[in-house]
């Protein structure tokens, strides 16, 4: 997929992806707030020097979900490479004795534009409601809304240029032309 970012040079288009992490066995890899918080340590290190917008995550027992844009998808699999990479090591010395096979699913998304791209990390943030871990979202820690929210700050979103994207002023939660806040957003100290 590809999109033009702005103020981004007019000839450099974006590839977007829906990056899904999980492993082979049954157990939950990210089963513990330790892995979780780990793993998303690992991801921002990853991301950091290639340049990786990400726009939306969701870590869930036994999956990650990581909605992301880069000028190519070598800087995609790069990231996730090394993601992959330090957060096996990590497990595989915490946890000695387990045989967890890591995998990462691509999903290369075409003819999205920023407005469908938000939504898709909308959808990213309700799973946590969908799989029944919590009844609202922004219960649930491990997804960047709290970011967005502009409740906490992981260096792994960055908010901003998504608001400068679309126009959208958290404070109020509306756009410069006054519409409301998207579906699954709420404005600043406001709960969905």
């Amino acid at each position: 997929m590809y999109i033009q970012e702005k103020g981004a040079n007019r000839n450099i288009c974006q590839q977007v992806c829906c990056i899904t992490f999980g492993e082979t066995s049954s157990g939950p890899v990210f089963g513990n707030e330790i892995e979780k918080k780990r793993f998303l340590d690992m991801l921002l290190n990853a991301i950091q020097d290639l340049k990786i917008n990400v726009y939306a995550y969701c870590v869930l027992d036994y999956e990650a979900y990581i909605l992301a844009t880069a000028d190519g998808r070598k800087k995609i699999r790069l990231a996730m490479q090394k993601t992959k990479q330090q957060f096996q090591e990590h497990y595989r010395k915490r946890f000695p004795e387990s045989k967890e096979k890591f995998q990462i699913e691509y999903e290369w998304l075409k003819r999205y534009d920023m407005k469908q791209i938000m939504q898709l990390g909308i959808a990213f943030h309700f799973l946590p409601v969908r799989y029944n871990y919590v009844q609202m979202p922004e219960d649930y820690w491990w997804t960047s809304l709290k970011e967005y929210e502009l409740r906490y700050r992981s260096g792994i979103i960055r908010p901003e240029i998504f608001f400068n994207q679309t126009g959208w002023q958290p404070e109020t939660g509306t756009s410069k032309d006054q519409s409301p806040a998207p579906a699954g957003t709420a404005r600043r100290g406001e709960t969905l």
